[in-house]
């Protein structure tokens, strides 16, 4: 390489702020430069002026670096920013007429909205790349925590019948370890060859744990989770095919043996959800509530009371804003939220790096599993649990853990125009 293409190629850099960017443009600057220079060369033209004619042709270095530092440069979406902003920002309506302890709730839900964006920003700016090769730790933090939830109880604190692990005043449950462990499945299956037996162990190991706490929904979501970044893995069709009718397997003998040999009062909770007419003094009361509730907002919304303002501001929220807001505000609300996760969608499939596009993927079955189940839990297509509707229910817990997740996306959209391998 002559004197002259370093300094050409050098002036060019000066002009690149992404500094992983530059060993790119280098090669590729260089490249063009080489296969332009050989050209002329088998024309009959001398070296020295074959390479000199090359870089000439090249154009001017600050016009290059511009364009290459606006072509490298990281991106943001605002779009999904925008639905975000929306979305967490109604998460004060269920407040707004909640007759318990209204003002603080609603002063402290809009502290918990405010620091919930602040944290999406903040991981935004974490190079996700860089996370990648963490991944083991994360598994290993995940599960350690698990076992401190599970197996130190005098560590634990019990709130609603789940147990919850104190953190720098911050409470800690089994959905607390959610970001955690998409980051390992979004690198262990980003692999060219993902091993079935240490999937399974994994996975086994961590329901396992999962299984001891309170919350069932933790399991729930969780298996939606790694069986959503199993299927979008590089595993063949026959593994893919063959474990979902062994996961269909164990599910119908799980739930057979479940009927048979669950306790009355849990049978009652499930004749409730099929037969809530039959069931209406017990199990059934508010399933026909929550319908009630339902009908009686109208387009507009009612201004009476609701009556069972416990749960209207949490798992019920979206029951809150339909009776208080009308149908319109509240199918305004899904239908935004819907095209939020369309945006995931979209997002991920323009992102080539794979464990970037996994995490996107595993945001988005967090969310949508998260979504669909509470909005059908209140109109009655499921049973009743506990389940929060994302950046709506109340409560720092869920909001930020929520926006950690959004976070994570914007991070991968973010160093799209940078899809260069760090390690």
């Amino acid at each position: 390489m002559t004197n002259r293409k370093e300094q050409f190629l050098d002036e060019v850099l000066q002009f690149i702020k992404a500094k992983e960017a530059k060993s790119v443009i280098y090669k590729e600057l260089n490249y063009h430069i080489k296969m332009s220079k050989s050209e002329l060369v088998s024309k009959g033209i001398s070296d020295n002026e074959a390479e000199e004619k090359a870089i000439s042709q090249m154009g001017s270095p600050s016009e290059l670096g511009t364009h290459f530092n606006k072509l490298y440069r990281p991106i943001f979406d605002w779009k999904l920013f925008g639905l975000f902003i929306v979305i967490i920002s109604m998460g004060v309506l269920p407040h707004i007429y909640s007759t318990v302890y209204s003002e603080n709730l609603l002063i402290k839900q809009v502290i918990y909205i405010v620091l919930g964006i602040l944290v999406t920003i903040t991981v935004m700016f974490i190079d996700y790349r860089k996370v990648k090769r963490f991944g083991w730790f994360f598994l290993l933090a995940a599960l350690g925590l698990l076992i401190v939830l599970t197996f130190f109880p005098n560590t634990v604190t019990v709130i609603n019948e789940v147990g919850l692990f104190t953190f720098f005043g911050f409470y800690l449950s089994g959905n607390s370890l959610y970001s955690l462990f998409l980051v390992f499945w979004a690198f262990y299956f980003s692999k060219e060859k993902p091993k079935l037996f240490v999937i399974a162990g994994v996975y086994l190991f961590s329901v396992f744990l999962l299984m001891r706490l309170p919350s069932l929904s933790d399991v729930f979501i969780y298996s939606i989770l790694v069986f959503t970044l199993f299927i979008c893995s590089s595993k063949s069709k026959k593994a893919i095919y063959t474990t979902i009718g062994v996961i269909l397997g164990l599910v119908i003998t799980t739930a057979s043996t479940f009927w048979f040999n669950t306790k009355e009062y849990q049978k009652d909770r499930l004749l409730g959800f099929l037969n809530p007419n039959e069931y209406s003094q017990g199990a059934g009361y508010m399933y026909i509530k929550l319908k009630e509730l339902i009908s009686k907002g109208c387009w507009f919304g009612n201004s009476g009371q609701a009556n069972i303002d416990n749960g209207m501001t949490s798992d019920f929220a979206f029951a809150n804003i339909t009776f208080y807001f009308g149908w319109i505000l509240s199918g305004f609300l899904f239908a935004t939220i819907l095209l939020f996760l369309y945006r995931m969608i979209v997002v991920s499939t323009s992102i080539k790096d794979r464990f970037g596009k996994l995490l996107i993927i595993g945001v988005c079955s967090l969310l949508s599993i998260q979504v669909v189940y509470n909005v059908g839990m209140i109109l009655g297509l499921f049973p009743i649990i506990s389940m929060t509707l994302p950046f709506i229910s109340y409560g720092l817990h869920s909001t930020v853990l929520n926006s950690i997740l959004i976070g994570i996306v914007l991070s991968v959209y973010r160093k799209k125009p940078l899809m260069i391998s760090v390690e």
